[in-house]
């Protein structure tokens, strides 16, 4: 090598530009990186939540006050589905991760009342998740006590 290619390429060096082979090596770095996170998060959403975060359907199975609760239903209105559970629905929780979860309504029994039996009752029979402003998808407990 010349002296003269070894004083261009130090000078180069000296005033901050990086060789375009390191730059793009350190973006696709990154790149794979990024690829590489986003997929493990689809995966954990799927095995935790039952549903892949891009999609726009509901999950076919619920976890609320530690029992699984099955579902989809239709969707039903706030009104039919207090007249099903003879009382006001409420939120009682949230499924999912953040913004790409849903809030869980239902008719909880209270503390005193699931705990009077052995074993204890669980916390609702049936769950919703709002799909939108007016309407709910209702989801049934599974299996038994």
């Amino acid at each position: 090598m010349s002296e003269r290619t070894i004083a261009r390429s130090a000078s180069g060096l000296s005033r901050g530009r990086l060789p375009l082979r390191l730059v793009i090596g350190l973006f696709s770095a990154l790149l794979a990186v990024l690829l590489v996170s986003a997929a493990i998060f689809a995966v954990w959403c799927r095995a935790s939540f039952h549903v892949w975060p891009w999609s726009s359907s509901l999950p076919d199975r619920v976890t609320y006050c530690g029992r699984t609760y099955l579902g989809p239903g239709d969707p039903v209105t706030w009104t039919e589905a207090e007249a099903f559970e003879n009382g006001a629905i409420r939120k009682v929780g949230h499924y999912g991760f953040g913004a790409l979860g849903w809030s869980i309504y239902a008719n909880p029994q209270s503390e005193q009342a699931r705990t009077a039996v052995y074993p204890p009752l669980p916390c609702a029979m049936g769950v919703y998740l709002r799909t939108d402003d007016d309407r709910v998808a209702a989801y049934t407990l599974s299996g038994g006590p």
